[in-house]
């Protein structure tokens, strides 16, 4: 890791070592800021299946450091890794009518520029981002339970009876963030998880089994179906080997807290079959896992932060995956973090304080508006947002609007406008001392 000296008074304590708490280690240890991280698992994993970047996030990774873009680049799928396909390099999906008289029809060739479509397994990249974490950063076991601020810092009490004393604090524990609670106390029970109104099936299929299903074409360009009242996306993963399928759809009900619940295959092909058609029910007979999953959803908070605490990525903006945006909100946030903090003017805990300040005054109306539009994109990708509907034109200008607001953001301005809040947060901070 950097060799640079620290010269800040304060540690950071991150709570959580998933994607975002890791590319926030690793932004801040590369900038001399010290850093401990508590983990509640016996060691670093993470759960789910694939995971893709969108550009903004993909341009944020090596300013936070550029061995994590380094190592994102050599896990990923693209089009280029089928053989007769790399003139797809670019593309993100190609829009596809699923039902009516133009089913099967692509209507769109959706770009992501530069990058295109890429996806790693949410698995290999926590394990590849582990490799920039030194030894003795990490603290295993140490399930979160509590958090009260003193005139020393942040304590920390653990479920293992332990606690800790933090200069400050970042809290990347996920969607039922114990950090959250200390931050919005008045405010956790309503933003906790609750189902949104849509569930999926989800699957990894061997590439030879979706060839066989869809062809040749289909199984190995990334492809998003659109039904009246649900829709599906299939990509390749594993360097075309397989392909990770979803498919979403409306139900009124979800009686149970847990995310998965059994189904059988008839279940899925009676609520997906008379929406998507024909053209992917050879793809529903070849899905080896039928179970269903919830779409949760949150109320968004007043704030991300209370004095020396703050919270980031899901903890602070969970987000739906219609808009596949929410690992790239999470580096977002770890990219405006690592500057602030790691900014050589920012020495003293009260500094790290005006940093949460200013990364909650420019990240949270972005990263909220994402959790906003991704909600609003089931509707539009399900062809039934008001106002849009299945009129090819409007949908089109519709995602494409979406998708540009998201991507062609110019994070670099991002971290600056922060920076210059906190700046200007330290300085009237240093004038209200003198004045005392």
């Amino acid at each position: 890791m950097s060799s640079v000296r620290s010269t800040k008074e304060f540690t950071v304590a991150i709570v959580g070592g998933g994607i975002g708490g890791l590319t926030l280690a690793a932004g801040l240890l590369r900038r001399g800021v010290p850093v401990s991280i508590y983990e509640s698992a016996p060691a670093f994993k993470e759960i789910g299946l694939g995971l893709a970047i969108g550009p903004a996030a993909h341009r944020a990774m090596p300013l936070i450091d550029p061995q994590i873009r380094e190592l994102y680049d050599s896990l990923i799928t693209t089009h280029a890794d089928s053989p007769g396909y790399e003139r797809f390099r670019q593309t993100w999906f190609e829009v596809i009518w699923a039902t009516g008289d133009r089913a099967g029809e692509v209507f769109m060739d959706l770009k992501a520029l530069p990058s295109g479509q890429t996806s790693v397994r949410r698995a290999d990249f926590l394990d590849a981002l582990v490799s920039l974490i030194p030894p003795g950063i990490a603290n295993f076991g140490k399930r979160l339970v509590s958090l009260s601020e003193n005139a020393a810092g942040v304590d920390l009490f653990f479920e293992d009876g332990t606690s800790f004393t933090a200069d400050v604090v970042v809290g990347c524990d996920g969607i039922r963030s114990t950090v959250k609670k200390f931050v919005v106390p008045e405010e956790y029970q309503q933003s906790l998880p609750r189902y949104s109104g849509m569930y999926g099936y989800r699957a990894v299929l061997d590439m030879e089994t979706m060839v066989k299903a869809v062809g040749d074409h289909r199984a190995r360009v990334s492809s998003m179906y659109l039904g009246h009242g649900a829709y599906g996306i299939t990509y390749p993963i594993a360097r075309a080997k397989k392909v990770n399928a979803a498919f979403y759809t409306f139900g009124d009900k979800w009686d149970s807290e847990a995310w998965i619940r059994p189904a059988s295959k008839a279940d899925m092909i009676r609520h997906l079959g008379p929406i998507m058609g024909e053209n992917i029910d050879g793809l529903l007979q070849h899905m080896p896992d039928t179970s269903q999953w919830a779409v949760f959803e949150q109320t968004p908070v007043s704030t991300f932060i209370r004095s020396r605490v703050a919270i980031m990525g899901d903890a602070a903006h969970s987000c739906t995956p219609h808009q596949g945006a929410g690992a790239g909100q999470a580096i977002e946030d770890s990219h405006v973090l690592a500057e602030l903090l790691g900014d050589a003017r920012a020495i003293r805990a009260e500094d790290a304080v005006a940093a949460f300040q200013a990364y909650d005054a420019i990240r949270r109306p972005r990263s909220q508006k994402v959790v906003e539009s991704s909600k609003q994109n089931a509707y539009l990708l399900s062809l039934c947002l008001d106002g849009v509907g299945a009129d090819e034109e409007k949908f089109k200008s519709a995602l494409q609007e979406r998708l540009q607001w998201l991507w062609d953001i110019d994070v670099e301005e991002q971290v600056e406008r922060a920076r210059t809040d906190m700046l200007e947060r330290m300085e009237r901070g240093s004038q209200e001392v003198k004045a005392v």
